[in-house]
């Protein structure tokens, strides 16, 4: 088999050939005999999109760019480009535009080429484009699979700092033409607010990595329970934590208020047989609340602040804040806003929850009514 060779370098022609061809030799003559070259300049243009598919080319020296924007592919000496829009049927437009990127020279293939073909040449020459094809078909699998890779990678380091639900919203807005835009979304919702009493205090004397180490073991107990329960993790603030249930119907709301609950009557426990094994001076203060949130980015410009708004927001961070009712008694560590208690039926759940409930006032006398856990301590 004869391969043409210029200046001691095979042709692409002939690359392409050994590449794909299983008998280059029957249609290497069909090619010469088109005798169509073209030569390019950096930057001119192949083809442009929405042209009509007349042709194909293979790149016989330089590099072709595919595509436009960030969305290209390189092509090199001895590829086959165009050839999908042309095969695929008559009068086919092109999807995307190609140019030089550099000094570039092609064989240009039309729709003569192939006519003139005789069987066995038709036969071998679409052979080799199928070559081609299940060629490119597998390069664009090994790249989608990177990038899925990469994107489970993003997805992992964003759920550090992102919850659930606001992923999905930061996913979505990708595959929108508001890229980057999450717009607000008004819903009801049950919001968590906790805080590790006297954590302040019993730190102060720490270094700073006993001190995190102390906290991370109470959070990671509230955050186990929250996502077992369903709930998105809002954000941590210091020894607090914010969590929220999406309400969106009557069902789901019972469910949610029913699974929320009981997290935090698991979540008062655990942490309390820690307190106690180790005679520590901490306790846990949970307090929940419903009613209509805005959930969305509220955060500047190039930084995602994805979290939960409203006066709702406001009146649950009091439940959790306050320490004694209006008659001066220690309020028990779970309260439960007035709004979520007529959703909660479950007889385990009630008998550690008062059915009488307690008042207390927060700042501007604004006064609260909650139902609070039977266990009294503070």
């Amino acid at each position: 088999m004869s391969v043409f060779v210029v200046n001691g370098f095979m042709t692409g022609l002939d690359q392409f050939l050994e590449r794909y061809a299983r008998c280059p030799e029957l249609i290497r003559e069909g090619l010469l005999a088109t005798r169509r070259k073209r030569r390019l300049n950096d930057d001119e243009v192949v083809c442009r999109a929405g042209e009509p598919a007349e042709c194909f080319w293979i790149i016989d020296d330089g590099i072709i760019v595919v595509g436009d924007g960030n969305k290209i592919v390189r092509r090199h000496k001895g590829d086959l480009i165009g050839e999908i829009a042309f095969h695929r049927r008559e009068e086919t437009k092109r999807s995307t535009s190609m140019k030089a990127d550099g000094i570039a020279n092609l064989w240009e293939i039309d729709r003569s080429f192939v006519d003139k073909l005789s069987p066995e040449q038709r036969s071998e020459w679409f052979e080799t484009v199928a070559a081609v094809l299940a060629d490119k078909v597998m390069e664009a699998t090994q790249q989608r699979s990177r990038l899925l890779s990469d994107n489970v990678s993003l997805d992992q380091v964003l759920r550090k700092f992102v919850c659930d639900d606001g992923l999905m919203a930061v996913n979505a807005t990708f595959d929108s033409a508001k890229a980057g835009e999450i717009d607000p979304d008004q819903t009801d919702a049950l919001l968590w607010f906790s805080d590790v009493a006297g954590f302040s205090s019993f730190s102060k004397d720490m270094s700073p990595s006993d001190a995190a180490r102390q906290m991370r073991r109470f959070m990671e107990v509230q955050v186990e329970e929250i996502r077992t329960a369903g709930g998105e993790i809002d954000k941590f603030m210091g020894d607090g934590l914010m969590a929220f249930w999406r309400l969106p119907d009557e069902t789901r709301t019972k469910d949610r208020v029913t699974k929320a609950a009981r997290a935090a009557l698991a979540t008062i426990d655990r942490i309390r047989s820690i307190v106690v094994a180790e005679q520590l001076p901490l306790d846990i203060r949970i307090g929940l609340h419903l009613g209509p949130v805005v959930i969305g980015d509220f955060g500047g410009t190039g930084r995602i602040a994805y979290t939960v708004m409203g006066e709702t927001v406001n009146s649950a961070s009091r439940y959790e804040q306050a320490r004694l009712d209006t008659d001066g008694m220690p309020l028990g560590p779970l309260r439960i806003s007035e709004a979520v208690y007529p959703f909660i039926s479950e007889p385990d759940l009630l008998k550690r929850l008062s059915s009488d409930t307690r008042r207390f006032v927060v700042k501007g006398d604004r006064e609260f009514v909650a139902h609070t856990s039977i266990d009294q301590e503070s």
